[in-house]
């Protein structure tokens, strides 16, 4: 029997849960993929809409001029405005206990789609979360935990998702740049320093969980999460090699959320996606309103949030131990700031071709034109240089503090 596969974009609250993957297959399908996590935190709450795509294609098509907007049972309604690849709420609001709520998109071509009514899951709050130093399977690392307790035993059903965060040093930065002037007489290149008029010595990244974690405790006598693993950081992984921060978000579900996303969490598991009991199309509460063969992936889902923020330092648990290698390789080159000009072009070619001079300041002067080399000292009558990335770490992340940070 042919089995139709399909490309899942299933992401969770922050749109960030899981990496979307492709699959190629002879039978694609178009198939509308609605995301969408309501919580009983006060805040715009976030909705995505993508298309179902091809391994040939690098991301999914996101839905534009949807009309978007979720209903309660007291006839509020909660309209969504397109925004950034995503729809945000127009204003702030957040789920109530014993009130019912439906979502609604209305696509540009004519199609309606609606969930299932949902209520908001039993609040149990995260009590505790923690970092050890662990070694699993010979791998020395940090593990992350996170415990909590519901004494009414109505929660059971959990999913976790995590932010992290972290201090990233510029290996060999300086306050100095340099500056360059080709004289069209001398054929000299002289190069003078001047102060930036910024600070890209340190850094700093967020990333969002890319897997679905997930606990079930209807089989326990108590409903208590005990140090459940979140996430392990091996010490060699350069996130830690200064200060870290994770924040984890506990979210409650019900019965019909957890079961998708389990069976999500086992379609997209280690094994291929390939293999015999790959479960194919993944149900979710939402159908289109006037066709209900169409299929629809997602699940719109409203559930109680919450989270515990952990920081530390690499010494915390390493102390006296190497720190973790930059994430990048930092060759140093060096550039005599005295060669004579020998051997030259007496007219410089265009920027697209070779240097016109192969040595010294003035193939500094090239590779500055490239962006290839950026300087951060000079010694013994060099330049010394190294790649950009190594000398300045706004080229990939962000020089502003988080405002949570401690």
């Amino acid at each position: 029997m042919k089995k139709t596969l399909y490309i899942l974009v299933i992401l969770v609250t922050t749109l960030s849960c899981t990496e979307p993957y492709a699959i190629q297959n002879n039978t694609f399908e178009d198939v509308l993929v609605i995301e969408a996590t309501v919580t009983n935190e006060l805040k715009k709450q976030e909705i995505k809409i993508t298309r179902t795509f091809q391994l040939e294609e690098k991301e999914p098509t996101f839905e534009t001029n949807a009309t978007v907007y979720i209903t309660d049972d007291l006839g509020n309604q909660y309209n969504f405005e397109e925004e950034n690849g995503k729809y945000i709420s127009e204003f702030e609001f957040q789920a109530f206990p014993e009130r019912q709520y439906q979502l609604f998109v209305n696509t540009s071509n004519g199609k309606q789609y609606n969930s299932t009514r949902e209520k908001l899951t039993t609040h149990s709050p995260i009590t505790e979360i923690n970092a050890n130093r662990v070694n699993l399977f010979g791998v020395e690392g940090i593990e992350i935990t996170t415990n909590s307790f519901d004494p009414t035993k109505t929660s059971n059903y959990y999913r976790f998702e995590y932010e992290e965060t972290y201090k990233i040093v510029t290996p060999y930065w300086t306050s100095d740049s340099l500056n360059f002037n080709y004289n069209t007489t001398t054929f000299d290149v002289a190069i003078t320093t001047t102060t930036k008029s910024y600070d890209s010595s340190i850094c700093y990244n967020t990333v969002n969980s890319n897997e679905i974690l997930l606990k079930n405790n209807t089989a326990v006598s108590e409903d208590r999460i005990e140090n459940f693993p979140v996430r392990f950081i091996p010490q060699k992984n350069t996130i830690i090699a200064y200060r870290y921060s994770i924040l984890v978000k506990q979210y409650i579900q019900n019965l019909e959320a957890y079961t998708f996303y389990k069976t999500l969490k086992d379609f997209s598991g280690t094994n291929s996606v390939l293999s015999p009991n790959q479960p194919g199309f993944i149900n979710g509460n939402i159908k289109n309103s006037d066709n209900n063969a169409e299929r629809v992936i997602g699940f719109f889902d409203i559930s109680t949030i919450s989270s515990k923020r952990l920081f530390f330092n690499y010494n915390d648990f390493f102390d006296g131990e190497a720190e973790p290698n930059y994430p990048f390789d930092c060759p140093i080159e060096q550039y005599y700031a005295f060669y004579p000009v020998v051997d030259c072009e007496k007219t410089p070619p265009p920027k697209t071709t070779p240097p016109y001079c192969r040595w010294g300041k003035y193939a500094l002067f090239k590779h500055y034109q490239y962006n290839l080399q950026i300087y951060f000292e000079f010694l013994d009558g060099n330049y010394l240089t190294t790649r950009p990335i190594c000398g300045e770490c706004n080229r990939l992340w962000s020089t502003e503090v988080p405002p949570f940070w401690e």
